[in-house]
Parts: structure tokens; sequence; C-alpha cells
């Protein structure tokens, strides 16, 4: 069950479209999401709290991380020739990694199948569009399609770099994670990440860019040629040659 409350007083015609596209979503969990003029708010009930976040693409703290020029997500996802111009985010979420690449200057696609998250996503983007002319909001484009799908419609080398963010395996920590990934859990289907970065591997033209826990498995036997490392995750970079 979805409810809806629309506190938008601004941007009136984008609510309205927001919410004729996800009045019809069902979900096994009851779901709250507040529409603002600058945010969305979206709250469930999670081991018997009802845990909420909110997400804006013009939230200052945002802003301010994805402004950060020494990010591992940056090197991970360019190359020292600055050739990488268009990126493919297969497994966009909230799209904040997506949002922290263009804000330095790469066109991204997020491609998200649950159409709650997608719609979401649209809407944020189209009222940071409208007001801010920053352009980083026009390098921003999201679609609605399971990945392996899209990629496979694709002819090999038509994306510079793509990138992988699969849900972290579970930890043996009983310490949950933050809100927005606690929510983000309930809402995403497990797309068959092998097969997705597979694919991914026949049709990036430079590289793969894959985002693990810093002592996780990699996705596959392949080694990968260039491992970037934080403090509790790690970039796996596998490089291609598909031009």
């Amino acid at each position: 069950m979805l409810k809806i409350v629309n506190n938008c007083h601004y941007h009136k015609k984008l609510a309205r479209e927001l919410i004729e596209s996800i009045i019809d979503f069902h979900s096994t969990k009851e779901f709250l999401i507040k529409i603002d003029d600058t945010s969305l708010t979206l709250c469930c009930e999670i081991q018997n709290q009802q845990t909420c976040f909110s997400h804006s693409f013009t939230e200052p703290k945002l802003l301010k991380r994805a402004a950060q020029k020494n990010q591992l997500l940056l090197k991970a996802c360019n190359n020292k020739k600055r050739e990488i111009h268009s990126v493919v985010d297969l497994t966009a979420g909230w799209g904040r990694d997506s949002f922290i690449l263009a804000t330095h200057g790469q066109n991204i696609i997020m491609s998200e199948q649950n159409p709650l998250i997608y719609n979401c996503l649209n809407f944020l983007i189209k009222i940071a569009r409208h007001d801010d002319a920053e352009e980083v909001y026009q390098r921003l484009k999201v679609i609605n399609m399971n990945s392996a799908d899209y990629l496979s419609e694709k002819d090999a080398g038509f994306a510079d770099c793509l990138y992988l963010d699969p849900m972290f395996p579970a930890h043996k920590s009983s310490a949950l994670p933050a809100k927005d990934l606690q929510i983000l859990q309930i809402l995403t289907d497990n797309l068959n990440v092998d097969e997705l970065f597979e694919l991914a591997l026949q049709k990036a033209r430079y590289r793969v860019v894959v985002k693990r826990p810093i002592h996780a498995k990699t996705l596959s036997d392949r080694k990968p040629d260039i491992v970037y490392k934080e403090k509790t995750i790690r970039f796996d970079v596998y490089l291609t040659n598909n031009r």
C-alpha cells in the first residue's frame, strides 16, 4: 500500500505527474511518500519502527560532498587521458553516485527497474532542473528498465564506462544500514548481478567499475585490473576494449 502526502505548492504540475505515475504502485510493505517543492521523504515500518529518509539533488550536504575532487569514485570512473565522458549507472538506487559523477562533467544514464524509485528520481531531477540552472542536472537522465535488458539492446562500446553498485551482501553484524539503504533493500528486486556483470564487460568501451564492501569477494574469478580502496568500500575496475 502507498500513502501520499502532497505538500508541493510551487511544482504543482510535476507533483501531480508524480502522483499519477506512482498511485498504482503495489508493495507488501506500506509506504508513505511526502512530496515537497525541493525534496521527497519516504517512510516505511522496519523492525516495528517507522523509518524515514529525505532525498533531494539540491540538498547542501550532497552538493558539498559531490564537489569534492579527490573521491575514489571519480578516479575509478575515469582514466589518465580523461576520455571517459559517458557513464551508465546500472544499479541507480537513489542516484547519489551518479550525481557526483555528473557534477564533475560526465553524462550519466541511470537505469532503475523499480517504478517507484524511477519516478521519484525523475521528479527530483525535474524540480532540480527547474530551480537551478547548473548544467549538472542536464547531464542526468534516468530510465525505467531492467539493466540486463537495456544492455542487451546496445552495441558494444555504446558507453565509455558501466558502473555497478549491487546490494551489499548480508553482514554478520546486527547493526542496520543507513535508513536510505534499508528502504532501498525493501524496494529493490535482486538483479542477476553475475549476468549483468558479464554483459557489462562485453558492452563498456573502456571500463566496468564495481562498488564492493572492502572485504567482499569479487563478482567473478576475473581479477580487477585496478582497485581503489577506501576505509569500508572499494572500487574494482575492469578494463575493456570494446570500440
